[in-house]
C-alpha cells in the first residue's frame, strides 16, 4: 500500500521534541485547496489507500457497498484523477452475526491481495491482475468479534505477520499477530492500546512506514491525532504529539492515507464526499 522509504533523520529529530501544542497556532498539515470528487462511485465512503507509486487511489464507499479505484496521470496529486475501476462488495456483506457494511480496506504493495473490514470482520481477496480491484474474487474471511467492539479501519505490518485495528466503542487500537503472513485466519490477538484519555470516535488508522508514526482519525473531535512510537509499530510505546484540525473542510472526515514521505496526507470526508488533500507545514513539522 505505501512505497518503502527511510524516515529523513531530521524529521525524527523533530518529531521527538514535539507535542500537542502548535508553533504559533500553525499545523503540521494545511489544506492545499485540492481534493477528488467521488460522489459519482461511492456514497458514505470511508477509508482511502494508495498504490505504492501514486498512481492510484482506492475508496470504499459504505452505502454503496464497493471499492472504488482512480487512476491518477500526475502522481500523488488529486486534481488528476478519474474513476478507473470498481469491485461490488454487496454479495459479500449482511449475512454474519452483524449488520455488515464496508469501513477498512489495505490492498498489498504488490496490488495482488485486498482485505476489506466492516465493525468485527475481515474479508480477503485474491485480485487476478494487481491493483485491478475488478478481478478481485473472496479467499479468505474472519469473525473478530471476540475481542472488536466496534472497528473501523486497518493496517498490515509490512510483512504481513501484525495487523492493527482500531475500535471505536472500546477507546483503542488492537494489535494482531499472524502466524502465517497476510492469512487472517491464522489471527490471535496480542495487546489492546487504551486511548481513552485522548480519543472521541476514532475511524481511521495508518502507520508510517517505518512504523515510528501512528495517524488516527477521530471523527468526534473532527481531528486527526499523530503518535510517536519510541519503538517501532511497539504500541506500549505511543505518545501522542501532533493534532490536525480537519473540521474547516468536514464535519464528518472518516478515513485517511499518508504519502510515504509524510509531506502529503489524504482525508476522506464522508459528508462532502470528497477526498482531500493537505501538506506537511515545514515550518512547524
Amino acid at each position: 500500500m505505501r512505497a518503502k522509504n527511510v524516515l529523513p533523520l531530521f524529521l525524527l529529530l523533530i518529531i521527538a521534541g514535539c507535542g500537542t501544542e502548535q508553533k504559533d497556532g500553525q499545523q503540521a498539515f494545511y489544506y492545499t485547496g485540492t481534493y477528488l470528487d467521488i460522489s459519482g462511485e461511492t456514497f458514505n465512503a470511508r477509508a482511502n489507500v494508495w498504490r505504492p507509486d501514486g498512481k492510484m487511489i482506492c475508496v470504499t464507499g459504505r452505502d454503496t457497498e464497493n471499492v472504488a479505484c482512480y487512476e491518477l496521470t500526475e502522481v500523488w496529486d488529486l486534481a488528476s484523477a478519474r474513476f478507473h475501476s470498481e469491485f461490488d462488495l454487496s454479495n459479500e456483506f449482511g449475512s454474519t452475526q452483524q449488520i455488515s457494511v464496508p469501513h477498512g480496506l489495505y490492498i498489498r504493495d504488490d496490488g495482488k491481495k485486498m482485505w476489506v473490514f466492516n465493525r468485527t470482520e475481515i474479508w480477503a481477496y485474491t485480485l487476478d491482475m494487481p491493483w485491478e480491484v475488478a478481478t478481485a474474487s473472496h479467499s479468505n474471511y474472519k469473525y473478530l468479534g471476540e475481542f472488536v467492539l466496534r472497528g473501523h479501519d486497518i493496517d498490515f505490518y509490512p510483512d504481513g505477520s501484525r495487523l492493527f485495528i482500531d475500535d471505536r466503542n472500546a477507546q483503542a487500537i488492537h494489535e494482531v499477530s499472524l502466524s502465517t503472513p497476510w492469512d487472517i485466519s491464522t489471527i490471535e490477538w496480542v495487546y489492546t492500546l487504551d486511548i481513552s484519555d485522548e480519543e472521541d470516535e476514532v475511524r481511521g488508522l495508518e502507520f508510517e512506514r517505518q512504523g515510528t508514526l501512528m495517524f488516527l482519525m477521530d471523527t468526534g473531535r473532527k481531528e486527526i491525532l499523530i503518535y510517536e512510537l519510541s519503538e517501532a509499530y511497539n504500541l506500549k510505546t505511543a505518545v501522542l504529539t501532533q493534532i490536525i484540525d480537519l473540521s474547516a473542510q468536514s464535519d464528518d472526515p472518516r478515513g485517511l492515507s499518508i504519502r510515504p514521505d509524510l509531506n502529503y496526507l489524504y482525508v476522506t470526508a464522508r459528508d462532502k464526499e470528497k477526498i482531500y488533500q493537505y501538506q506537511r507545514n515545514t515550518q512547524v513539522w
